[in-house]
């Protein structure tokens, strides 16, 4: 009995141990407080803002057709409505005690006298009392897509701006923009895809996770050129864990890439959940910081510690891009002289084609290594369908035959625009003859073969000298069936391997054989960036390469520069969508491409290649 009782009193000893242990750990894993500081409360001496309400509805032309929304917009005390305002931008309404913070930090003069936008995901109402909502904020705030900048900048800010009578700054330097969680990672989107219009952003526990791509992010970082940012992020080590990924480790992910890549980042790590009592805490110096030496220097600047470890830079350098020929007066518009298309000689002539009014002639601006710009003008009748730089230091056009009795024929044309050649090629009739091609579609080896991709059953071959030609198929070179939708082609610098862009960002390779068959050993060799998935606007529209054999493709993401083993290396950002593309200028040092209605160049330390009018060059072997 004595034995009994003992055991049951060590049972409950053990019982109350337990508990004692349970109750401890309960208490030491409790997340911390994060008192406020005084920045964060209302303080008598500091003036204080007006708050106005509002909602907005997207109409059927909306980014987000059927949503509504509310807002609110803080005005600082004084705020005088006939000047451009500094403002910035919050997701999820009133965060961060920020009107608050507002008022002492504008009265410090720690900040600049800021509008503050307040912002709400959207939601489609329901169909009947009986519907479930549309809730918007996932589909708006988690997508790496520029869906949520456009209705932001291009929607919103102007709607908002007609309904109250104020002015918001359009320089970027003057806007700052923020959230958390799901609103963090749409700060960020925001200012990474329009650093024109935000420069300075906050993000508190980001989510920078799988749900819609944000976990490629890091990458991309590393990958694209450093914009002017300056970033800083905030987690905890209680944040989220789920099955779209690790909120702490993805948010320390970013912010190593952004060190990494050079970029003006700051941070601050604690043992916080998923809430945003930390960034609460944090706001008012995190202000300070996204603001500093406003008054000084209010310019925000890329690599501003020239620290980047970006791999661009070693083939471009901080250069930037020169507009050295446009239309100003039909900029944009499709009445513009302008086409978009370019090829470049051996010794760095570009050639850019110009639309012409007179019948049978064709334009071409043609621009010195020097800067020189002069006209050429060519008498030749035909529907153009591509031109690049051929043997014996000629231009080399190529025109789909205007009727199917007709033979598709190529023209060779001094460099004055003088007709020397013309030959004639194609069996008259047949179904795959001539080729479909589209800019960029052909391309010459240094014995003056032509090369030329088509859309018509993914054909693709060459035209020799003399005029007999040789194509093949898709069907008949690889099991994924080789596709030329994109129709733009080019050669490796030995001359061995021929490049076709196919869809989905895709470019195939092909080793070259001088007898039929003419193609082999195709493999989809390269795969350009495409972060929107199946949202992609990604498409390759021309190619180049230099004498290291790295390839240089332009796409809608910018200019993605790919090793010889086919990896994206770093991606070159451009003024506008690259349509064309090709080196130039003293020793083809220079990457020269045509966006919109304007015509870039940028220094490069690289050399490019003109394979119809070099001998083939021998690039060194890649780091496998």
């Amino acid at each position: 009995m004595l034995a009994a009782c003992g055991c049951i009193c060590q049972h409950a000893q053990m019982r109350s141990f337990l508990a004692f242990l349970l109750f401890s750990q309960a208490v030491f894993s409790a997340e911390p407080e994060f008192p406020l500081s005084e920045d964060s409360k209302p303080q008598p001496s500091a003036p204080k803002g007006d708050m106005l309400k509002g909602d907005y509805s997207g109409g059927e032309g909306s980014v987000f057709p059927g949503t509504t929304r509310e807002y609110q917009i803080y005005l600082p005390a004084g705020f005088d409505k006939s000047k451009p305002a500094a403002f910035m931008v919050f997701q999820d309404g009133v965060i961060y005690q920020a009107p608050v913070v507002f008022d002492n930090l504008i009265a410090q003069n720690d900040i600049p006298p800021l509008v503050g936008i307040f912002i709400k995901p959207g939601v489609v109402p329901a169909a009947n009392d009986k519907a479930l909502p549309r809730y918007n904020r996932s589909y708006e705030y988690d997508s790496i897509t520029p869906a949520y900048s456009e209705f932001l900048i291009d929607e919103f800010l102007p709607a908002i701006e007609a309904k109250h009578g104020i002015k918001l700054s359009t320089d970027p330097n003057h806007t700052a923009i923020s959230g958390n969680s799901s609103g963090g990672i749409c700060a960020f989107m925001v200012a990474w895809h329009r650093p024109d219009r935000f420069r300075r952003v906050f993000t508190g526990v980001g989510t920078y996770v799988g749900i819609h791509g944000a976990d490629q992010l890091p990458v991309l970082v590393r990958k694209f050129e450093p914009k002017p940012l300056r970033v800083f992020l905030q987690s905890g080590t209680g944040d989220n864990n789920l099955y779209c990924g690790d909120w702490w480790m993805a948010n320390q992910m970013m912010e190593r890439s952004l060190v990494w890549a050079g970029y003006d980042v700051n941070h601050a790590w604690g043992e916080g959940g998923h809430n945003a009592k930390h960034a609460t805490q944090i706001f008012p110096d995190v202000l300070r910081w996204l603001w500093r030496d406003w008054q000084a220097n209010i310019e925000v600047k890329a690599n501003v510690q020239a620290e980047s470890k970006w791999k661009g830079y070693e083939v471009v350098g901080e250069g930037e891009w020169q507009d050295v020929l446009n239309d100003p007066e039909k900029s944009g518009s499709e009445e513009s002289s302008l086409i978009s298309e370019m090829a470049a000689f051996a010794d760095g002539t570009v050639f850019v084609r110009q639309r012409s009014l007179e019948e049978n002639t064709l334009r071409f601006s043609r621009l010195g290594v020097s800067g020189e710009k002069d006209e050429v003008k060519m008498q030749v009748a035909g529907a153009l369908a591509g031109f690049t730089a051929g043997p014996e230091n000629r231009l080399r056009l190529f025109f789909n035959a205007r009727h199917p009795s007709k033979a598709a024929r190529i023209v060779d044309v001094s460099r004055d625009g003088k007709v020397e050649r013309e030959i004639e090629f194609g069996d008259k009739g047949n179904k795959y003859d001539p080729p479909s091609t589209r800019h960029q579609g052909i391309c010459c080896d240094s014995s003056g073969r032509l090369y030329f991709a088509g859309n018509n059953d993914a054909l693709i071959g060459r035209v020799d000298g003399d005029g007999s030609y040789h194509y093949r198929h898709g069907q008949e070179l690889h099991s994924g069936v080789l596709r030329t939708s994109a129709g733009e082609v080019c050669l490796s610098p030995d001359q061995t391997l021929f490049y076709v862009a196919g869809p989905g960002g895709r470019i195939d390779c092909l080793h070259l054989r001088s007898e039929p068959p003419l193609f082999d050993h195709a493999q989809h060799f390269y795969l350009t960036e495409d972060p929107y998935g199946l949202m992609s606007r990604v498409t390759v529209r021309a190619m180049c390469v230099d004498t290291n054999g790295w390839l240089y493709v332009a796409t809608s993401l910018g200019i993605q520069v790919c090793d010889q083993a086919g990896r994206v290396n770093f991606i070159i950002q451009t003024p506008d969508e690259p349509k064309d593309i090709c080196f130039g200028g003293k020793d083809l040092s220079e990457l020269f491409i045509a966006c919109g209605n304007a015509i870039y160049k940028r220094p490069t330390k690289a050399h490019g290649i003109v394979s119809g009018q070099m001998a083939p060059v021998t690039p060194p072997k890649p780091k496998l």
